[in-house]
C-alpha cells in the first residue's frame, strides 16, 4: 500500500527542556554508590576494565576519586597508597546487555574468569577480579517482572 504525499509541512517549536543524556546500559547491583579503595597506580587499568570492557562511563565531575557511572549508581574508587584490610569479600554485582561481547573480550585478551551459576535459574555469570583485586560478578541484564 502506498502512502499519499503530505500536502503541508509541520513545523515543531524547539524543545525548551534541557537535554538529558541516556544513562549507560550497564547496571551496578547496589542500593547506593559503591565506595572502595584502589592503589593510585591502578587507575589506568581500572579505567580500561570498567570503561573499556564493561562500558561504564567515567564520572569526570568527581576530581578526588576515580568514579564510574552505571545506570543508576556509581562505582567510586578512593585513591590510596596502601589498601586497608576489608570487612567483607562480597563481589561487585554487574549486569550488562553486552554480556556476550564482554565474555568474548575477556577471551580475546586472555583474562581469566570462571563461570558461576547466577541467582536466577539457567543464568550463568562470569566471575573474575578487577585490577584492584576486587571480585566482580558480571551477568546479562535480567528484566524484573
Amino acid at each position: 500500500m502506498e502512502l499519499e504525499e503530505p500536502t503541508a509541512s509541520i513545523k515543531l517549536p524547539p524543545d525548551a527542556r534541557p537535554f538529558m543524556p541516556e544513562p549507560p546500559a550497564v547496571r551496578l547491583i547496589a542500593i547506593a554508590d559503591l565506595k572502595l579503595e584502589a592503589p593510585r597506580w591502578q587507575h589506568e587499568a581500572l579505567t580500561n576494565f570498567y570503561v573499556g570492557l564493561l562500558k561504564f562511563e567515567r564520572d569526570e565531575e568527581d576530581k578526588e576519586n576515580l568514579a564510574f557511572k552505571a545506570e543508576k549508581f556509581r562505582l567510586v574508587y578512593k585513591p590510596v597508597e596502601a589498601m586497608s584490610p576489608r570487612d567483607d569479600y562480597r563481589p561487585i554485582g554487574i549486569e550488562t546487555p553486552l554480556f556476550n561481547d564482554f565474555v568474548q573480550a575477556l577471551t580475546d585478551r586472555e583474562i581469566e574468569f570462571e563461570w558461576q551459576k547466577g541467582t536466577a535459574p539457567g543464568v550463568e555469570v562470569a566471575f573474575l577480579q578487577d585490577p584492584a583485586g576486587y571480585w566482580v560478578s558480571v551477568g546479562p541484564i535480567r528484566e524484573v517482572r
